[in-house]
């Protein structure tokens, strides 16, 4: 069966295809590029702390991290953000995986992904890698139980990291 999200893709595609037809091209990447924002854009207005479990605003995430906000999907992603009281804040964007994955750390469906501004080049430190491997564990073992009704529609409206710096551009994204 089908996923709704790969549904939406279909039809963002069958959208841009009949531009192609009307010949501009430009047209088609405008209609594709419509079609993914308004999937990944979605209408759940919670966030899917169910993923972090039982991590919680406020709450400890290891090594002096503290939870502080997730936000809902919005724009392919949910971002976690963490704080550390010398190391100041950190930015997780949860996106969906393709493949082997491209985030510092990786459940079966998701990617977690460190914003830090060094577009992949910057060194982690060694504890906020560790913070987030072990988020990915928690994640893992919390997206396969259907967490709930909200979660699950966050998570098909998650784009891949890649799909989200070619929609949005990297400078959106931090």
């Amino acid at each position: 069966m089908q996923s709704r999200r790969d549904i939406l893709k279909k039809i963002g595609t069958g959208v841009a295809g009949a531009a192609v037809v009307g010949g501009a091209a430009v047209s088609t990447r405008r209609a594709q590029a419509a079609s993914l924002r308004a999937f990944a854009a979605g209408g759940s207005s919670e966030a899917p702390w169910a993923l972090l479990s039982p991590l919680s605003p406020g709450k400890s995430a290891g090594k002096g991290w503290t939870a502080t906000d997730l936000t809902r999907v919005q724009e392919g992603a949910s971002i976690l953000t963490l704080t550390h009281r010398d190391q100041g804040t950190a930015r997780v964007h949860i996106c969906a995986r393709h493949g082997s994955g491209s985030g510092v750390a990786h459940s079966h469906l998701l990617d977690l992904v460190l914003m830090d501004g060094g577009d992949g080049d910057k060194r982690t430190d060694e504890g906020l890698g560790r913070v987030i491997r072990g988020l990915a564990k928690r994640v893992a073992s919390n997206e396969l139980g259907a967490v709930n009704k909200e979660t699950l529609e966050g998570m098909a409206r998650m784009l891949t990291h890649s799909e989200r710096v070619a929609l949005y551009g990297p400078e959106k994204l931090l």
